[in-house]
């Protein structure tokens, strides 16, 4: 006999008797189904009380094609169907997200045309609550007013100053009741909570502490938190909004900022995105904005000194004009987003590029001090195929090589930092050298040295100018202000860009006017809306997507590399497009609002 799926029709048009249970709409906790199906409450729950746990949310177990699986209840007391087999829940789980979190993730599978089992896990508890018990009221807490009178009706845009720890804003949001705090990293999460505890507060840490936030207790967590299971809100702020630590790296590849605007939406809750270098999609999504006074803006930032390299009579990176500064007391972090040895090489006597005789690539310095492809990953010894010379000028030295010469030039030891260095000691006055995982690890230094900050400039993609400018905001804040004697040196040479003079002038609004500007002229995000689709499966996907927008639809369809690029006017547009488009069976990856283009 042929196992029949629940909610699925059955053949020849056979009916089945109404149940005498309850009947429930369960999500499958399956990726791949996108769909609920009916089961029917057991009436032996009905007796012992079990039945009383099933609401909206409930984590639940079923029988699914011819398995046991989780599953979300999504609604309750559903309308019998004759036609379709329906069969008992197995087992009721947990304390679910609540019904409004519920509505919550099915809009943000149409909004990242993603599947809504992800976004339930997101708002799921990591380990199973038999009941949730309500906080006790907020504390009062002394607000400034400066702070209190931000979260007003709708998203206020908040430009704050590089070294402001977001604890005031904190302190107005949980004056306003139950508040929901979004910061880009556990480290900030633990930090932030601990300062709110110090003030009174009572504060659940998601997902950590799931039961609590559900308690309705001020929840403070990264992305993730904007599932958090809280009741309805009062005040909603995300601080660092431009960090694209909010954006899921993984598919669907969802934005914790926007969920937590949209929430704020729903709940009629004040929302407040604050960062010292706003979002154009952060400002576009605000009613109002508030940004600090010239003089005071200025005064937040530390002295930034901006190095020609064209101007400069010493080849290199390692300039005269940074001896003094790496040569004094620390900490100094010295930043260049190269790992390795070098990435492009030259023959010092033939001036020959180092490149393979293969595919004709670059060759970069392995630390045993052969080359190797970065396409292929062939070696061969440190020798020009033109010449035989063995001498190498080094044209983009990576942190391991400047390490070496940084070490000489300084005359004292330095420490190499990078998102993969573990258990290295960054609180004392020393120097280091490393990529942009530096400014996130340190926790503070006397001067910050960009080391090639064109590299930063002239990134491909069209966020490039904010990355950059971000870049900055963060390394001010390990510096301090001016008054402090924080300083950053950028060696560039392009010292006229606009992202340069908006940090040695402690204006961030150019930079987002200036981008603004460019992104209306193009279409980019957010003034249009893009897509990414990748994966084996994408030329099929595409040509059916194309097949259902029509040449009327405004959708538009352009292939980059093994990658195509689809975009529209607005997101409406589309996503009704590719949400109505069938997967494939092969693998697929869909990326909406690409930070990487």
């Amino acid at each position: 006999m042929t196992e029949r799926l629940p909610g699925f029709e059955t053949a020849g048009g056979a009916q089945f008797s109404r149940p005498e249970g309850r009947l429930v709409s369960v999500q499958p906790d399956i990726t791949s189904v996108s769909r609920s199906f009916t089961y029917e409450i057991p009436k032996a729950w009905e007796d012992d009380g079990r039945a009383d746990q099933v609401a909206v949310g409930s984590m639940v177990r079923v029988d699914f094609s011819g398995r046991r699986t989780a599953g979300w209840v999504t609604a309750v007391d559903v309308p019998h169907d004759p036609s379709v087999e329906v069969r008992s829940l197995s087992k009721w789980s947990s304390v679910g997200p609540p019904a409004h979190v519920i509505d919550l993730a099915e809009w943000a599978a149409w909004r990242w045309a993603g599947r809504l089992a992800h976004f339930l896990r997101a708002a799921s508890p990591p380990k199973m609550v038999p009941m949730v018990r309500h906080a006790p009221p907020p504390a009062d807490v002394d607000v400034e007013e400066a702070y209190r009178s931000t979260f007003i009706e709708g998203v206020t845009t908040v430009r704050t100053n590089p070294t402001d720890t977001g604890l005031g804003l904190a302190l107005a949001a949980t004056a306003k009741g139950r508040a929901l705090i979004l910061v880009p990293t556990i480290s900030w999460r633990r930090r932030l909570a601990r300062q709110l505890r110090d003030a009174g507060v009572g504060v659940a840490e998601y997902d950590d502490q799931w039961e609590r936030s559900a308690s309705g207790a001020v929840t403070i967590g990264t992305r993730i938190a904007a599932f958090s299971p809280m009741p309805e809100l009062d005040a909603v702020l995300v601080l660092d909004e431009h960090d694209s630590a909010y954006k899921s790296e993984r598919t669907p590849s969802w934005n914790g900022r926007d969920v937590a605007v949209e929430r704020a939406r729903r709940s009629g809750a004040p929302c407040v995105l604050a960062s010292p270098s706003p979002s154009l999609e952060g400002l576009r999504a605000g009613n109002r904005s508030l940004v600090p006074g010239k003089a005071a803006s200025r005064a937040a930032w530390p002295h930034v000194k901006v190095i020609n390299l064209r101007m400069q009579d010493t080849p290199g990176l390692l300039t005269e004009s940074i001896v003094d500064v790496i040569r004094s007391p620390g900490p100094i972090a010295c930043v260049l987003n190269r790992k390795g040895r070098a990435r492009m090489l030259a023959c010092a006597y033939c001036g020959a590029l180092a490149a393979c005789e293969t595919c004709g690539g670059s060759l970069a310095e392995t630390d045993a001090g052969g080359l190797i492809c970065r396409r292929d990953s062939t070696t061969r010894p440190k020798v020009c195929s033109e010449c035989n010379g063995t001498h190498m000028k080094h044209l983009r030295p990576g942190i391991s090589r400047l390490a070496e010469d940084l070490a000489v030039l300084a005359k004292r030891e330095v420490t190499e930092v990078s998102a993969d260095s573990a258990g290295v000691d960054l609180s004392s006055n020393g120097l280091y050298i490393g990529t942009e995982a530096i400014l996130h690890r340190m926790d503070k230094a006397r001067a910050v040295v960009f080391l090639d900050f064109d590299q930063e400039l002239a990134m491909p993609r069209y966020r490039a100018a904010e990355d950059a400018f971000a870049l900055l905001a963060l390394a001010a804040r390990l510096t301090g202000p001016r008054a402090n004697g924080g300083e950053i040196y950028i060696q560039t040479r392009r010292p006229d860009d606009v992202v340069v003079q908006a940090a040695a002038q402690g204006d961030p609004g150019s930079v987002a006017t200036a981008q603004r500007d460019v992104r209306q002229v193009f279409q980019q995000p957010p003034y249009g809306a893009w897509a990414l689709v990748s994966g084996p499966g994408a030329p099929e996907f595409i040509d059916d997507a194309q097949t259902r927008s029509g040449v009327d639809s405004g959708v538009q369809f352009r292939r980059q590399d093994d990658r195509w690029r689809v975009s529209a006017a607005t997101h409406d547009v589309l996503l009704d497009v590719l949400n109505a488009t069938i997967r494939p069976a092969e693998r697929i990856r869909i990326e909406v609002d690409p930070l990487d283009i």
